[in-house]
This record gives C-alpha cells, sequence and structure tokens, in this order.
C-alpha cells in the first residue's frame, strides 16, 4: 500500500480540523493557488503543536484539494476530495505513518461533504455533480446513488442513532431528509424560519428529530423533522455572510459551534428552548472553515489564514497555536479588549483598533462590493 512522505511544507488553505480520541488533532489542507491544485492530511499527537510541520506526528502530499475528512475509527480517515474522488488512509507505526487503505472516484465533482454512518461501516457523500453518494467503508465501493437536488449539495450528514438515516441540503434552497427503508427515501424538512439558502446541516446529538442549519445570509436555525412543530423560536442570525461549519458539542449537545466567512466564531446555547449567543471571535482574518470540540468549554477552528486558534469559552480567550498575538474579542455583539495567549501559556498584550484593521485588511480587500472595486478601475 502506498505510504507517506511528509510535505516540505503546509498548504495555505486549512479546511478540516477533527479532535482525535486521545487527544490528537487531525488537519485537511490545501494549496488552491497555481495550474494544480493539491491537498495535504496531517496528524498532531499533541494538539498545540498545529500547524507545525516539523511537530507533526505524521503527514502526507494528496493528489487533490481537501473537500472534507472525517474519523472513521481511531486509526482510519476517510478523505473526500475536489476530483470527486473519496479515500481511506490508516495511522499506523503508532500514528506516525499515513498509509492509503483504499480509493474510488465516483463524483463528476467536487466533494463537498462526507459523513460516517453510526455503524462505522457505510458513508455518504455530497458533491458539486448534484449526487448523492453512499459507499461500503470496507472497500470503498459505491453501492447507491441519488440525485434528488437541481444544484450543489452543499452539506450532507449521516444520524447519530440510525444508520439508514441522514440529512442534505443545496443550493436548490431544499433541505431533504433520508430514510433508505422507504420506497420513496426522500422528504422535503419545512425550513421556515430558515429565510435564505442552507449551507450545512448537522444533527443534534442528544435528540433524535432536532439539527442545526447554517445559511448563506449567516442565520442559524435548530428544525424538528417531526411534522407540525414550531420552530420560529431557534432561531438567530450570528453572522454576516455565508455559514460554513456546524458542530455540537458531544460532552454538552446544548452548545453548538458555527464558523463563517465573515471570519466570525460564534458558540451559541440552545438550553431551556431559546438560542443564544455566549462566545463570538473574530481573531480569524479570511474565510473561517473547520471547527472541532475538545471539551466542553474549548474548541478549535482553522481558517483559509493559514492559522488554527483554541477559544476557551469560560475564559472568553484565543489562543494562537503556536504563536504569540493579540485580538478584540465580540462577546454577545460588543467589542471588548481581550488577552490573547501564545502556545506556550503566555500572555500578549491588548491591541489597539488600528492593529485590529490592519490585520483585518487582508479579509477587508477580498470581500469588497463590485461598486467599490469599479470605483476603483
Amino acid at each position: 500500500m502506498p505510504q507517506n512522505q511528509i510535505p516540505a511544507a503546509m498548504d495555505r488553505h486549512l479546511d478540516v480540523l477533527h479532535c482525535h480520541a486521545d487527544g490528537g488533532l487531525l488537519l485537511g489542507a490545501s494549496c488552491l493557488t497555481g495550474r494544480f491544485w493539491l491537498g495535504s492530511l496531517w496528524y498532531y499527537q499533541t494538539a498545540e503543536n498545529a500547524p507545525d510541520v516539523d511537530r507533526c506526528t505524521a503527514g502526507v502530499q494528496l493528489e487533490a484539494g481537501v473537500g472534507d475528512a472525517k474519523w472513521i475509527d481511531n486509526t482510519h480517515v476517510l478523505v473526500g476530495l475536489d476530483t470527486g474522488g473519496i479515500a481511506v488512509w490508516n495511522l499506523e507505526d503508532d500514528f506516525r505513518t499515513f498509509v492509503l487503505s483504499h480509493a474510488a472516484v465516483g463524483h463528476d465533482g467536487v466533494v463537498t461533504s462526507i459523513s460516517v454512518t453510526c455503524d462505522k461501516t457505510k458513508a455518504a457523500s455530497s458533491s458539486h455533480d448534484r449526487c448523492i453518494k453512499l459507499w461500503d467503508l470496507s472497500n470503498t465501493v459505491q453501492f447507491y446513488t441519488t440525485q434528488a437536488h437541481s444544484d450543489i449539495v452543499y452539506s450532507i450528514d449521516c444520524h447519530p442513532n440510525e444508520s439508514d438515516l441522514f440529512v442534505s441540503c443545496s443550493q436548490d434552497g431544499r433541505i431533504l431528509v433520508w430514510d433508505r427503508r422507504k420506497v420513496k427515501p426522500a422528504s422535503i424538512l419545512n425550513k421556515s424560519p430558515l429565510q435564505y439558502t442552507p449551507t450545512c446541516v448537522k444533527w443534534k446529538p442528544d435528540n433524535p428529530y432536532k439539527l442545526a442549519v447554517g445559511s448563506e445570509s449567516g442565520q442559524v436555525v435548530i428544525l424538528d423533522t417531526r411534522a407540525g412543530v414550531d420552530n420560529s423560536y431557534l432561531n438567530i442570525t450570528p453572522h454576516k455572510r455565508l455559514v460554513n461549519n456546524l458542530q455540537f458539542c458531544p460532552n454538552k449537545p446544548s452548545l453548538l459551534a458555527s464558523v463563517s466567512e465573515d471570519c466570525k466564531v460564534v458558540v451559541c446555547t440552545t438550553e431551556n428552548e431559546t438560542i443564544k449567543v455566549i462566545y463570538s471571535n473574530t481573531t480569524h482574518r479570511d474565510f473561517v472553515r473547520g471547527v472541532t470540540w475538545s471539551t466542553e468549554s474549548q474548541l478549535y477552528t482553522c481558517a483559509w489564514d493559514s492559522k488554527i486558534l483554541l477559544h476557551d469559552i469560560t475564559k472568553q480567550t484565543a489562543t494562537f497555536m503556536g504563536e504569540s498575538s493579540s485580538c478584540k474579542l465580540e462577546v454577545n455583539g460588543d467589542i471588548a479588549d481581550h488577552q490573547v495567549e501564545n502556545g506556550s501559556g503566555d500572555v500578549g498584550t491588548d491591541v489597539d483598533k488600528s492593529k485590529l484593521d490592519q490585520c483585518k485588511l487582508s479579509y477587508s480587500q477580498a470581500v469588497k462590493s463590485q461598486p467599490e472595486m469599479s470605483a476603483e478601475g
């Protein structure tokens, strides 16, 4: 089987982040510039070492950009690529070597999302080709294909308790709940009060009927899949741009983290049938793509600014992994001075607003509106 040779450098665009059961960190990155789009997969036994290449436990160069990646079990990783293929990589030699177990090409477009079923034997994938495919993970053989959506399928998530259930959302504006035990497996979910196109979906771990949905407008809602249930009160708009990812806290499912193209990381609480923001941070300088919970009070995020941040909900701090910096922390919409620690635990000094604006320069230039760009000629 092909084995890894650790890449010489980290790809710029950090897309995927997942904690290991033993505290390690899985990182997926892509290089989306130049003639060829490449990707890489990394594992850090000590999460605080990420994204330092010299301190990684294992790494491997991939043939294409990383669309998504998920743990199958403690040693196997499922990866979706922008070539339309999927691959299963195994961590061997005490997590020091990536070995390719199986690979297959099934989609005719970028793989946007993958999800592993609760029994760990199958996986679902979605793509730009509007298709949803199911795979046998023992040999990456495709055994089910459907094209119920009429546009790009952005996100797919398998049910936490039922291996035949999953949910998908698409650029066509629809959210579909799937049950493969039925003659007609797909049913359209009433997405009200969601106002715009859904971009990501995630089942709530402690409730078999509820799921979270993020939209292109920055809205986040909690929907109940049962007919006739009022969803209007679990509705919030913590972001100003498209929501890229949602993650419930495994140890405390009432906490929901969301990341967005507005460079913001937000944590909401859904206790007592309400939803409200308890943490908000805008330290990242580019689109935030990956988020994963470490404990019920800490989570990691990664972004296209090549940075990984450790967020502490209790202390209301954000820490650059392995670096020394400072940031402004936004809590419930208010900007306040807060200290940011470096990877060794030292505390940096506060920065003024002019320095914060400089930190945001690359993002603000990237998202200029068309009239602004035209005015500059």
